[in-house]
């Protein structure tokens, strides 16, 4: 039997379900791709905070409404554009081994300035759609001009390179994953403790419905990594007792240490002045311990303190 693996058509959603493809039929489970265009690759001009705002799961949405309907068999999602409650019937079935769940900041040569987390010219137009990025951008540097991005790597980068923005913000894990040639680019390194991710960047989320066939069920359980799974675990939690998503400045990162967890968490919060807005960071900090609910319940306490 052949199933039919469900995927956006963007170059980064069509090399990550490749090599999920590429895992199974080692398995001995044959897939066909079936390209899916979300509403998120359709419309390339609503920032991604006000599209989730109005309809979550931008990028998801088609495929989840392929696999209930029975058009498909399986989705490969990136994790981080998943909503945190799937579907009834419908169940997050593999998270293979996660990639590297850095930000990266890849700028135009012209608009290189030594020093600094942060190495640009004074006023640089930085692209990013999304609230987070803004909010950590802005409390590094308010001098800088953050506006919305939209399309896929390859769109951005060609937008950078015709110096559209001076440098534009991407996940490292697209670049690694596409191997993309930004050689004539200059890259800076977001250390995820200062800069702390999307919950769920750098991992893939594979959906199934729960009536799926025992032997897909079972390849895909060989796929499942279990670190990865208890730590994007941990961070979509804290998402969805927030209700967040695109539409909230949140950063969860978790990462094990031996048996214990640790936290690193960032909310930005919005200051209302004359000029418009501009953020803050306080709410930003790391908490280590064993027990999952222990680690919520303290990030949420700290979140809702703060806000």
């Amino acid at each position: 039997m052949r199933y039919r693996l469900g995927t956006r058509e963007s170059d980064l959603a069509l090399t990550q379900s490749r090599w999920v493809q590429s895992k199974l039929e080692a398995l001995g489970v044959l897939c066909d791709l079936v390209p899916i265009v979300s509403r998120g690759d359709r419309d390339q001009k609503t920032a991604l905070y006000e599209a989730e705002a109005s309809a979550p799961g931008w990028f998801t949405k088609q495929l989840e409404i392929a696999l209930q309907d029975g058009s498909i068999d399986l989705a490969v999602h990136s994790l981080k554009d998943l909503p945190t409650l799937q579907p009834p019937g419908q169940t997050l079935a593999c998270i293979p081994e996660r990639r590297n769940p850095a930000d990266c900041l890849l700028v135009h040569p012209d608009a290189w300035e030594e020093g600094g987390t942060l190495p640009l010219r004074k006023g640089a137009r930085v692209g990013t759609s999304s609230l987070r990025r803004e909010a950590l951008l802005l409390c590094e540097r308010g001098d800088l001009d953050v506006q919305p991005i939209r399309g896929n790597l390859p769109t951005r980068l060609a937008k950078l390179r015709k110096r559209e923005f001076d440098a534009v913000v991407f996940a490292e894990a697209g670049l690694e994953r596409l191997a993309a040639d930004t050689k004539d680019l200059r890259h800076v390194s977001l250390a995820p403790t200062r800069f702390v991710p999307a919950p769920g960047q750098g991992a893939l989320g594979v959906e199934v419905r729960e009536d799926a066939p025992a032997v897909l069920q079972a390849a895909l359980g060989h796929l499942h990594n279990a670190q990865a799974a208890a730590e994007t675990r941990l961070e979509r939690h804290i998402l969805r007792e927030l209700e967040g998503g695109c539409t909230l400045p949140l950063g969860v990162l978790c990462t094990h240490q031996g048996a214990v967890l640790k936290i690193m968490a960032f909310l930005g919060k919005k200051l209302e002045n004359q000029a418009g807005h501009s953020w803050t960071g306080f709410l930003r900090f790391d908490i280590s311990g064993s027990d999952e609910q222990y680690l919520v319940a303290e990030t949420l306490k700290y979140f809702r303190k703060g806000t």
